[in-house]
């Protein structure tokens, strides 16, 4: 026996909880870090936490990358190849722009809109696409929550990664909400066993 859902509860349902959106979860030649870092690793290992979560518990899932803009009119963009098992499904959203804040996406801005800035950021390029879209988002009225060990940032001039991480989760504090992966997947765990 199947269950109808109607329109109304789904869309209460999408309030309360937020969508998770992982951001630039692809190879980037340019800017690829040594998968043997250890901070990669582990922040890595987080996203992994989160995405499966929420696929195992029906949360909305939204992949941004940055995809170069064509040449010209008549070339295609060039996609870059999803990192092994961050390949979105067919349920999920993907959002491609070509500036670092996911914003810059007018579907983005859109569905951001719908949910009042309901959503959870986790993903790569902490201090550049993360950090710009919290930004963006404390501009648009918007309230993000970001796993901040669920961030990878690459290491700028003398500081290594775990130190520019560790200034990007302070600064993002300003504009959006941070928490740590096992304390979002427990919050929401309670929650969808409220909105059920």
């Amino acid at each position: 026996m199947s269950t109808v859902i109607t329109l109304s509860n789904f869309r209460q349902r999408t309030r309360e909880l937020p969508t998770l959106v992982l951001i630039d979860m692809h190879h980037d030649a340019a800017r690829e870090p040594s998968p043997a870092a250890a901070l990669f690793s582990e922040s890595l290992a987080n996203c992994r936490a989160a995405l499966r979560h929420a696929r195992a518990c029906g949360i909305p899932v939204a992949f941004t990358r940055q995809v170069p803009a064509p040449e010209n009119m008549v070339t295609s963009p060039v996609y870059p190849r999803w990192i092994e098992g961050f390949e979105p499904s067919r349920w999920d959203m993907v959002f491609d722009r070509q500036r670092p804040s996911c914003y810059t996406s007018n579907e983005f801005a859109e569905v951001a809109g719908e949910l009042d800035g309901n959503y959870v950021m986790a993903g790569r390029f902490g201090e550049l696409s993360c950090l710009s879209t919290a930004v963006e988002a404390f501009h648009r009225d918007h309230r993000p929550t970001v796993l901040s060990d669920a961030l990878m940032c690459l290491p700028q001039d003398n500081l290594p990664a775990a130190c520019v991480r560790d200034a990007v989760t302070s600064i993002l504090g300003l504009y959006a909400d941070t928490t740590v992966t096992h304390a979002w997947v427990r919050a929401t765990s309670r929650r969808i066993g409220a909105v059920k």
